[in-house]
């Protein structure tokens, strides 16, 4: 049996069962990270390499490792060449992931690394039970659910029967299967406006001969960061707190994400091109869509017909909990305490029950509106490190 399983190896999973290991609360040999892919990070990179980000949202200071100011002496350490961007210092893709790999090596993270799609989990005879899809029943004194809301795409309504009639043709940003699929189409459509929407459509127009074209429901939202830097202290936080009603925290939440919104920089790349001719950025509403000898006919709300032989879909990830129903049938069985909203009420440990705690999306009642970003896993990771004594270092 182990001391502690995490539910998830991706930027939440991976930070918490590193710091951990580097702050020796867990032995490695105790941890179990168990997550559908063979190495950390998966979705990450599949995603942001097949976008084309270069460079992150976030400032070098949110990252993986516990040490602040750790990206930047590794950026130093390594000469890497145009490392941090702009006022923020947004920290270069490539080394952020470098980063990520080799802070993952020095605490033997993938010694402590299993593969498999997590089916159910059940808390009997004092110990938390989790079962794999392959059947396998593992053991554990405590678990951290720690998976993220990318795995279940939300597909709008008038995509859903032409990606059912060709799914060749309708990909969407978060899709694994052929991931280079439409990336040489020459009548590319990316539907969305925030920054994966933007980033998509970029990359796209660099390469394409002919215009790509990008469709966004609202104008530009043109924000620095998912939400407003006071998320991640006391000037925002502190009232938060104070909130016992946990209807009101759902409401601060909704209202303080910058959804759909882009970065000045961003903004600035998609006018250049649509000045180069190689995008055209349209504000409208997909009404309905059909499939007719291998094009895509998109039937618009203002501008009439357009005609794409490729759809990109970055329209974000479904509302509502993550889990893919194992988790809605814990909370059930074992009667978890949830808000209105149906997210888990949890402690500043982020315990949700005896041994059972959360991150990511799970904890952002207690934690905010950064909770499912690279911030909200350092402040996860902080917390769940508080509920496991410093073990004996032997020397």
């Amino acid at each position: 049996m182990y001391k502690l399983i995490v539910i998830g190896g991706g930027v939440q999973g991976a930070t918490i069962a590193t710091w951990l290991l580097h702050f020796h609360r867990i032995k490695e040999e105790d941890l179990l990270v168990i997550d559908p892919y063979e190495y950390p990070l998966h979705k990450w990179t599949a995603t942001t390499r097949k976008i084309g980000m270069t460079y992150l949202r976030s400032p070098s200071v949110h990252h993986l490792a516990p040490e602040p100011y750790s990206l930047k002496k590794y950026a130093k350490e390594k000469d890497y060449s145009q490392a941090f961007r702009g006022h923020y210092k947004r920290p270069q893709l490539n080394m952020f992931n470098n980063h990520c790999y080799d802070l993952f090596q020095t605490v033997s993270l993938q010694n402590c690394w299993k593969q498999g799609w997590v089916s159910a989990l059940q808390f009997h005879d004092a110990r938390w039970q989790v079962k794999l899809s392959s059947n396998e029943w593992i053991e554990a004194e405590n678990v951290v659910i720690a998976i993220g809301v990318n795995h279940q795409p939300s597909i709008p309504a008038w995509a859903e029967s032409v990606r059912e009639a060709v799914p060749q043709s309708v990909t969407h940003v978060f899709d694994e299967n052929a991931p280079n699929a439409g990336m040489d189409s020459d009548a590319a459509v990316v539907v969305g406006g925030g920054l994966s929407a933007a980033h998509m459509a970029a990359t796209l127009a660099h390469k394409a001969t002919e215009p790509v074209t990008m469709i966004k429901r609202h104008p530009f939202r043109i924000e620095d960061f998912d939400s407003d830097p006071g998320w991640l202290g006391p000037k925002y936080l502190e009232s938060y707190h104070k909130e016992s009603s946990y209807k009101k925290r759902r409401q601060w939440i909704q209202h303080a994400r910058h959804r759909g919104s882009v970065t000045k920089s961003m903004y600035a790349e998609l006018r250049l091109l649509e000045q180069k001719n190689k995008l055209n950025i349209i504000t409208d509403d997909v009404e309905t869509a059909h499939h007719q000898n291998g094009n895509i006919f998109l039937n618009m709300k203002n501008t009439g017909e357009m005609i794409a032989d490729h759809l990109f879909l970055a329209t974000g990830a479904k509302a509502g909990l993550p889990g893919e129903g194992w988790l809605s049938t814990l909370i059930k069985e074992h009667e978890l305490p949830c808000a209105p909203c149906g997210f888990p009420i949890v402690d500043q440990q982020l315990k949700w029950s005896k041994g059972l705690y959360v991150s990511g999306a799970l904890a952002e009642l207690e934690i905010g509106p950064v909770a499912r970003n690279i911030a909200g896993a350092r402040k996860a990771a902080e917390r769940i490190c508080k509920a496991f004594p410093v073990l004996e270092v032997r020397t």
